[in-house]
C-alpha cells in the first residue's frame, strides 16, 4: 500500500504540467471547423502511466482502463468525468480489488483534468483543449463512427 501511495504522489507531482485553459475565442474558432478536423480517431494507451495489471495478472484491469479511455477520449462535462472515473473505480474493484480501484480513481481524478497537456487528459481525442464543454448531439453521432464497435477487439485500438 505504501508503494502505491508513493507512486500516486510521484505521478501527481510529475503530471502537474498544467497550462492555461484554451480561451473561449480559440474554442469558437475550432468549433467552426469540420468535425473530421476536430476529433481524432479513437485510440487507447491502456492504463496510461499506471500498470495494466500485476506481474501475475498483467492485464488484470486493462479492460477497465480501455472503457475509461472511451469516455476520456470524447470528454464532456465535469459530471460526465466524475461518472467515468467512478465507473473505473467500480470496474477495478470488480476485476481486482477495492483499494486498487480507489488508488486509480484518485490518480485519474487529479491527473486527468482537461487543462493538462497530456495525451490522457479528459477530452484527449480533440485536436484542441475543450475543458468541460458539453459534447453536442452532432458531435456524439460523429464520435460513434470513430469508437470501437462491440465486435472489435480492444487490442486493435491500444497503442503503447
Amino acid at each position: 500500500m505504501k508503494n502505491g501511495i508513493a507512486l500516486l504522489v510521484s505521478f501527481l507531482l510529475t503530471s502537474s504540467c498544467a497550462i492555461l485553459p484554451t480561451s473561449r475565442n480559440d474554442i469558437q474558432k475550432q468549433l467552426k471547423k469540420p468535425l473530421s478536423e476536430q476529433l481524432r480517431p479513437f485510440s487507447s494507451d491502456g492504463c496510461s502511466k499506471w500498470p495494466d495489471g500485476t506481474k501475475e495478472r498483467p492485464n488484470a484491469w486493462l479492460v477497465c482502463c480501455f472503457n475509461h479511455d472511451k469516455a476520456y477520449w470524447l470528454g464532456g462535462t465535469k459530471e460526465e468525468k466524475f461518472k467515468a472515473d467512478d465507473k473505473l473505480r467500480m470496474c477495478v474493484k470488480e476485476h481486482f480489488s477495492s483499494s486498487m480501484g480507489i488508488l486509480m480513481y484518485l490518480g485519474v481524478s487529479a491527473g486527468g483534468i482537461p487543462d493538462y497537456k497530456t495525451d490522457y487528459r479528459w477530452g484527449y481525442g480533440w485536436t484542441y483543449t475543450r475543458g468541460y464543454l458539453k459534447v453536442s448531439d452532432k458531435e456524439k453521432v460523429y464520435a460513434l463512427k470513430l469508437l470501437p464497435k462491440k465486435e472489435d477487439s480492444m487490442w486493435k485500438y491500444i497503442r503503447k
